[in-house]
């Protein structure tokens, strides 16, 4: 059988695997509270609950502590199943945004406790459990496959803050936190039960030592640090200017209207790089297709530097790239380097820095352009992104597609 009957086999078995990881994806908690935040930002401090500064500093909580339990939560998948940890999160996550509901107009530390709730109890839902299930079940078309269930929160996204606005509007703030719930439930319970309806199962280990649960010995190897570190100098250098792009435009005379629309160009790239860079790493070696992208955002950056509207349109677009592929291309690498046994421990902490480093790019940028502007910030960006390519560049080549020895 060819490569190409290989892969589309893999499509024609386990659809519904992929299906219901990418709706079930879609509401994970991180990229659900992220994208539908800026609605519930403005009716918050609007009505005067909460202050800009006490939304962020929750905000931060959420990150922070799915960050850290991210790899917690990857053990018990490489233990006990990605699929069972995930259903538990999904009802997790409805009862954190549930109580976030109740608890908002009663003080910021009851509301920051709601948010390291949610955090805990619906870190089951974020990336590293999906990704899992999918590189389990896809070896010749891992990449796309990869891609397109990352894709799940490209299109939250776009659509997010299109009916958390409307919610908020017809239902109130606090009414539509309880909304979020029932999303959670009925999206990710459908595919968590798509995910359940994939009946083919894994291929047995072939060959080598099944590990039970997995283990941490990766760490001890140079090479995962090194993808560690290639991956964290994209997202610190350039994922904060996904917040810092209206105000970087408005510094360079764009009018609000002008600028919205060029973010909105982000959100597009965001989810044409989660998908093409799915295509390539079925066709090429994954740190190539890594640094291809990186070296677009890097660009990206500098191209910011100018004035010219039709320049900046093509920056944003390269910026997103980046945003858009990193996911699903460090789940790729980890799954050809490493396995699948440790897959969802490994993965997890690899995803935790990537918040971690995605959440501190904002200040990182904040703190530059405030010493020497935007230029500067940007021209610091671009080196700090190609200093990661150049990390990427010097792995050795990732294993080509084969029959992996762990299966989950």
């Amino acid at each position: 059988m060819t490569v190409g009957a290989n892969r589309a086999s893999e499509f024609k078995t386990h659809w519904r695997a992929l299906a219901g990881c990418t709706l079930a994806a879609s509401i994970g908690t991180i990229g659900l509270q992220a994208y539908t935040g800026g609605a519930f930002f403005a009716a918050l401090t609007g009505d005067g609950v909460f202050t800009r500064t006490q939304l962020s500093f929750a905000t931060f909580l959420l990150s922070a502590t799915v960050a850290v339990a991210a790899p917690f939560a990857g053990m018990a998948m490489d233990r006990f199943g990605a699929l069972r940890v995930i259903g538990l999160a999904i009802v997790g996550e409805a009862i954190g945004f549930t109580l976030l509901g109740a608890s908002a107009g009663y003080g910021l530390a009851v509301f920051a406790a709601a948010t390291v709730i949610l955090g805990l109890l619906g870190v089951g839902t974020t990336p590293p459990g999906f990704a899992r299930i999918v590189t389990a079940r896809f070896d010749r078309g891992r990449g796309l496959a990869l891609g397109m269930m990352i894709s799940g929160l490209g299109l939250m996204a776009m659509s997010g803050p299109i009916w958390a606005n409307w919610l908020i509007g017809q239902l109130g703030w606090r009414t539509a936190y309880f909304g979020l719930s029932m999303i959670v439930l009925v999206l990710g319970g459908a595919g968590a039960l798509l995910i359940r309806s994939d009946l083919k199962s894994v291929p047995a280990p072939t060959g080598g030592q099944r590990h039970a649960g997995g283990d941490w010995r990766a760490l001890r190897q140079p090479i995962f640090w090194a993808i560690f570190a290639g991956f964290i100098a994209p997202a610190l250098f350039g994922g904060g200017y996904l917040l810092h792009m209206i105000s970087l435009l408005h510094e360079r005379g764009f009018s609000t209207a002008s600028a919205a629309k060029v973010q909105s160009l982000i959100g597009l790239a965001v989810l044409t790089g989660r998908l093409s860079s799915g295509v390539a790493l079925d066709r090429f070696r994954a740190q190539h297709v890594a640094a291809v992208a990186f070296v677009i955002s890097a660009l990206g950056c500098l191209i910011l530097l100018t004035n010219t509207p039709a320049l900046i349109a093509v920056a944003a677009l390269a910026i997103g790239l980046t945003i858009g592929a990193e996911l699903d291309i460090l789940a790729y690498m980890i799954s050809r380097y490493f396995g699948l046994a440790s897959f969802g421990r490994l993965y997890g902490l690899a995803y935790g820095g990537l918040i971690v480093g995605g959440g501190l790019s904002p200040l990182l940028i904040s703190l530059i352009a405030e010493r020497g502007g935007y230029g500067l910030a940007l021209i610091i960006s671009a080196v700090g992104i190609l200093a990661g390519v150049a990390i990427l560049l010097l792995l050795p080549l990732a294993p080509r597609p084969a029959a992996d020895e762990e299966a989950v």
